[in-house]
């Protein structure tokens, strides 16, 4: 697959989880989980909910799951698949493969 056109994927487990977190938001219709670099300078990526996209955010959206993702985000996972599974606490953790 050309890494220019490649798309994170959301599995399954991951889409009913940001599903679960967006659907207590104040508007479950257009929030979704971002995934952005931690700065300009860091490669460091933060996971956070968000009420919705930033302006140059790139979305995603799979079984009603969405996902937005800056520039470095989208970079770094284009090629990826996002999973998560339910920690022993009831929070959840999310994994790139």
């Amino acid at each position: 697959m050309n890494q220019e056109n490649a798309v994170l994927t959301l599995t399954e487990n991951a889409a009913k989880m940001v599903r679960d977190l967006t659907s207590n938001t104040v508007d479950p219709e257009h929030a979704g989980l971002r995934i952005a670099a931690r700065s300009a300078q860091d490669h460091e990526l933060v996971v956070s909910l968000s009420e919705g996209p930033h302006d140059a955010d790139e979305v995603i959206e799979v079984r009603g799951a969405r996902v937005f993702l800056d520039r470095e985000a989208a970079s770094s996972l284009g090629d990826k698949a996002l999973d998560a599974v339910e920690t022993e606490s009831g929070g959840v953790s999310f994994h790139v493969a």
